[in-house]
């Protein structure tokens, strides 16, 4: 894929962290003074952004960027009051409006909240003959934006999490009947520079969000929890943030590498030890109970 226009309507978390995404996945050469403008970033977390990304480096991940470094992309922006940020951040080309951002787009990826969807759609539809146009809501369907936009337009939905930011998002895709497969290879493209795919029904969208989309929420929620009981055992609050981030980014790359959870934590739990203890303790406090419901509230509320 080369030289491909990616225009973005909105540039809040996520339209943000898929920008940043693929502005770090250019060649060096298209990125000149890249180095000065990534010590300058100020979005939340940004002084931990490479030392998460080194975790992350995997050998798949390193065959992966071998192949990005293949494909360029011109990223444009339109996103109203966040404009003069994005063009700071990522010296991105600004569009005037949202009409303008899809005429001179080859793939127009909506990242506005879902309430102002069908506003946009019908903004844009008339540039959109022949283009991509790729959803990121969790409850906007693409039969609904078909309706508004009409035919000959290519559309695809996703469902990424924050991790984009880095690079190690788990994100759902589908596409709407009528994708060539170099239309799909554009999309795939686009997507593989955040993280990883899983190709689904549409239908499955709703359960990929509580499992996947919101559980940085529910993991940031763990998390910081775990640190609370360590720093009321006494360990220093930041040391406390770190090991159990890295505790469980080991156990999860475990988990991916084929080990089994329930066999994972069979193997850490001794005969009368440590770990038994805890885990008793959490099944007291309905903690798996707790975690399916918090995952079907999010099913449920995705699925509108």
């Amino acid at each position: 894929m080369k030289s491909v226009k990616i225009g973005f309507i909105g540039g809040g978390n996520m339209g943000g962290a898929m920008m940043e995404a693929l502005w770090r996945a250019q060649p060096d050469e298209a990125n000149s003074g890249r180095n000065s403008a990534e010590g300058e970033r100020k979005f939340d977390g940004g002084s931990e952004t490479q030392r998460a990304e080194n975790l992350a480096q995997t050998d798949k991940n390193a065959s992966r960027r071998e192949c990005e470094k293949e494909a360029k992309f011109e990223i444009l922006a339109c996103a109203r009051s966040k404009n003069e940020a994005l063009r700071q951040r990522f010296s991105v080309k600004i569009a005037a409006s949202e009409a303008d951002l899809a005429r001179e787009s080859d793939a127009v990826v909506l990242a506005t909240k879902p309430a102002s969807y069908e506003a946009i759609l019908r903004l844009i539809a008339p540039e959109l003959a022949g283009k991509i146009l790729l959803l990121l809501a969790p409850n906007f369907d693409i039969k609904r934006a078909r309706q508004i936009v009409g035919e000959g337009v290519y559309i695809a939905r996703a469902m990424p999490n924050i991790a984009a930011y880095i690079g190690t998002s788990a994100t759902a895709l589908c596409f709407d009947a009528g994708f060539s497969e170099a239309k799909k290879e554009t999309v795939r493209e686009i997507i593989a520079k955040i993280g990883k795919i899983y190709e689904i029904d549409e239908a499955g969208f709703a359960a990929f969000t509580g499992i996947a989309g919101s559980l940085p929420a529910y993991a940031c929620a763990f998390i910081e929890a775990a640190a609370d009981a360590g720093v009321r055992g006494g360990l220093p609050r930041r040391l406390c943030y770190d090991a159990v981030a890295a505790a469980v980014e080991g156990t999860a790359r475990l988990i991916q590498s084929g080990k089994h959870p329930a066999a994972l934590k069979d193997e850490v739990c001794s005969p009368a030890g440590t770990t038994i203890e805890g885990l008793a303790a959490l099944e007291n406090g309905g903690f798996r109970g707790a975690l399916m419901q918090a995952v079907a509230a999010c099913i449920a509320k995705a699925r509108g």
